[in-house]
């Protein structure tokens, strides 16, 4: 691309614009709730009034996170970077490259209210939106599942606190996104890291703090561990 410098560069202020209207615009529910909340149960008694304006402001802070989650996740549905194979690959000076920054940043701006949703089907939704295909019955207790249009996962999938989960990476001078695939009752321990290309087989397990490295494949059933991960079991079966 060219002129990519000055593309980032006013590209930033852009996006640091949207990023105030992605903040500040889901208030608007919020205090318009938090008002009429206030407005129809207000006493003359101010010591409930203090607990009523506690509780309103709860439901407005709810309120916000929502808001907030469905704002950024749609934003990310309309730009991120589709691909029906396995891997894209892209000049990193490159509008996918950008796509993908945007995304990024977008996905980092959830975090502050992200976490106050880990596991749930709020949150599952929410990555949904962002482009992750979800199964059902899976519990995501993380953050940082990044680059959530390269994530597929299957029924029953347990994501431990603190995994990583990155779809991207940069080899000499270029962008690359790889589908990550955890399928059906696969297991990641709590801070594991998966990087780009990585299947986990069917009911396999990744131990705590486990590293997965780019393009592996854990077979059905293993279990793994370590830095990175060697197999240390030939079966999950805990019976």
């Amino acid at each position: 691309m060219k002129n990519f410098g000055l593309v980032q560069t006013v590209g930033t202020i852009l996006l640091l614009v949207y990023t105030m209207i992605l903040w500040g615009l889901p208030l608007a529910p919020t205090l318009a709730l938090f008002d009429i909340v206030t407005d129809a149960t207000l006493t003359d008694n101010d010591n409930l009034n203090y607990i009523i304006y506690g509780l309103a402001g709860g439901l407005g802070f709810m309120t916000y996170i929502l808001s907030l989650l469905t704002m950024s996740g749609l934003s990310q549905r309309l730009i991120y970077v589709r691909f029906s194979g396995d891997k894209i690959v892209a000049n990193l000076n490159s509008w996918t490259t950008i796509r993908w920054a945007i995304c990024a940043h977008l996905h980092r701006c959830t975090h502050p209210v992200l976490v106050h949703t880990i596991p749930s089907f709020i949150s599952n939704a929410y990555y949904r939106l962002a482009g992750a295909k979800i199964g059902k019955g899976v519990q995501i207790n993380t953050i940082n599942l990044n680059d959530p249009s390269t994530v597929t996962i299957e029924d029953n999938v347990v994501v431990g606190g603190g995994c990583v989960l990155n779809g991207h990476l940069v080899e000499k001078g270029q962008m690359i996104l790889a589908r990550i695939t955890l399928e059906e009752g696969s297991l990641l321990g709590s801070r594991v890291t998966i990087q780009p290309g990585v299947t986990v087989g069917k009911g396999a397990v990744i131990g705590t703090s486990g590293l997965v490295g780019k393009y592996k494949t854990i077979p059905a059933g293993e279990v793994w561990a370590g830095l990175p991960v060697k197999c240390i079991k030939k079966s999950s079966d805990r019976n």
